[in-house]
């Protein structure tokens, strides 16, 4: 289900993403309110409120334990909808019950959610709203995604996403908000929005295949391109 508008003390991500909305029609994000989630964890594990997190925290982190989700079960495959854990690093196991992981629904992981780095496994190929608002988000690491949908990454404090080699459709709908440091495009993607970070590209690197469009938008945007 999708919401529209802004919530109280939901800050300037949430009034950047609707000033794009009436300027390009997008409408609010889905899913359900994760404020409630504590703010601090203590295990030795895990990062602190205030930590930055890098991509190796989140890909050497262990895979989260299948009993911290609450999930759909359609028989042969699950969709995940809601995360009861503390930890702020979520790695989403490929299989739960020895079924395939396939989605991401009612946005366990969106509007104020407390997660900061989150892995997908490859079993998930397509993402929609799935992290809209998340205003502590840094790191995303989603290689076996083939179509980013609307709405997925308008986040204030995202920094660094990996999407892998698969992607061939990236929503226009889509804004990065704050100061994104990394973002790679698979040579599958021929198309984006130039205005897809709202607060400038001035720390951003764009990375890809030497020759692929990656390249030719990162001049267009005024990024540095780092070759794959």
């Amino acid at each position: 289900m999708k919401k529209n508008g802004i919530r109280n003390g939901r800050g300037r991500a949430c009034v950047m993403v609707i000033m794009a909305a009436f300027a390009m029609g997008l409408v609010g994000c889905g899913g359900t309110d994760s404020s409630d989630k504590p703010a601090e964890v203590n295990s030795s594990e895990q990062v602190t409120d205030s930590a930055e997190i890098t991509v190796d925290d989140v890909k050497n982190h262990a895979e989260t334990p299948a009993s911290d989700f609450e999930y759909v079960d359609h028989g042969d495959s699950v969709s995940i909808k809601a995360y009861n854990g503390s930890d702020p690093i979520v790695v989403i196991p490929e299989q739960i019950d020895g079924k395939d992981v396939i989605s991401i629904i009612d946005g366990p992981f969106s509007n104020d959610s407390f997660i900061k780095g989150i892995s997908l496994p490859d079993t998930i190929k397509e993402l929609s709203y799935t992290f809209c608002n998340n205003a502590c988000l840094q790191v995303v690491l989603a290689t076996g995604v083939e179509t980013v949908g609307e709405g997925t990454f308008n986040c204030d404090n995202l920094r660094i996403v990996d999407l892998g080699d698969k992607v061939t459709t990236f929503n226009e709908s889509n804004f990065f908000l704050g100061s994104m440091e990394r973002l790679h495009i698979p040579a599958g993607v021929t198309e984006l929005n130039k205005y897809m970070f709202m607060d400038g590209t001035e720390k951003l690197t764009i990375v890809g295949e030497a020759g692929s469009y990656a390249e030719s938008y990162a001049s267009e945007i005024g990024a540095r391109f780092e070759a794959e």
